[in-house]
């Protein structure tokens, strides 16, 4: 049996989102062996990271604070998202965004991010706007957080309010595809896709990350000359051997990058994106971090639960 959890990031339960997410969920439900269960988190407790590292510092990578999305795994929001075998995000527009109880719940799967747990699950989402709209931003948005956990995406929905009717029948249709995805997910097994694979797979998404790391690595600029890794080599921003030798190869790599996005090779171009990318992040780690969290205690506010 395969479980799909809707997630509802909403501080409304009657509004035009937990329609449509219902509608996937009836679609989703339509797979034989599949189960499905809408999760609403205004019924859960939990609060924002706080950014302690108890869960890269341990070798379990659980989240430490006393709530429904830590108690070290075992918090009822956290086990019920580590037995899913797909998500579906739900989220109003607010700010033209995701709002705020969405963004504070995937900013708490941060652990899995060093598990490796949710790479490769199925995720779909869906963002629905009643006034100017914007639900296309905001559904990028949550396709940007699935980016990030590295999970499978299967397809998302941006809705306005002024269109739900033909919006159902699009979840339900979503739903089924998700539901499909997830009962692979409980019979094949997960499979994480490699850092490539990840990138390639969500060109033709709603979050391109291709343009936007880019854009964000050369600050706005997309000149290799003026990357981060280039100005901090130039500026001896880095002190530590290791992370200097490591940026070093991370500009190397993005030079490799830029030859070929010149000559409109892009799947060459990704590869060696992806590993100065990861040289990038290796690097800012030895320099910036390493010392710092692995040693440092959590924070005195909070304490591990008793077992």
């Amino acid at each position: 049996m395969a479980r799909v959890l809707g997630v509802l990031g909403n501080c409304r339960r009657d509004g035009y989102t937990v329609k449509v997410l219902k509608a996937a969920l009836d679609g989703a439900r339509s797979v034989q062996g599949v189960e499905t269960e809408l999760v609403h988190l205004l019924d859960y407790t939990f609060g924002p990271c706080t950014s302690c590292y108890h869960c890269i510092r341990t070798a379990e990578h659980r989240c430490i604070l006393p709530d429904d999305m830590g108690r070290n795994g075992k918090g009822t929001l956290w086990r019920m998202v580590e037995a899913a075998n797909g998500l579906i995000l739900a989220s109003p527009v607010h700010f033209w965004t995701a709002d705020a109880l969405m963004h504070t719940f995937v900013e708490r799967l941060y652990p899995f991010v060093w598990s490796g747990e949710l790479k490769g699950m199925p995720v779909a989402t869906i963002a629905v706007a009643s006034n100017q709209g914007f639900q296309i931003i905001a559904n990028r948005m949550l396709c940007q957080w699935a980016f990030t956990l590295a999970m499978r995406y299967v397809g998302g929905l941006p809705v306005h309010a002024a269109y739900l009717e033909e919006a159902l029948l699009d979840a339900k249709y979503l739903g089924l595809k998700l539901g499909e995805a997830a009962l692979n997910d409980a019979r094949a097994g997960r499979r994480p896709p490699t850092d490539l694979e990840r990138w390639l797979e969500y060109q033709d998404k709603p979050w391109k990350v291709y343009p936007h790391y880019i854009e964000n690595l050369t600050m706005g600029t997309f000149n290799s000359d003026f990357s981060l890794i280039r100005r901090a080599i130039s500026q001896g921003r880095f002190k530590k051997t290791e992370a200097i030798e490591l940026l070093r190869r991370a500009d190397e790599e993005f030079e490799r990058f830029t030859h070929y996005q010149s000559i409109g090779n892009r799947e060459r171009a990704i590869e060696h994106l992806v590993k100065a990318s990861a040289l990038w992040t290796h690097a800012t780690w030895k320099e910036f971090l390493e010392e710092k969290l692995i040693k440092a205690p959590p924070p005195k506010a909070y304490h591990p639960i008793e077992e």
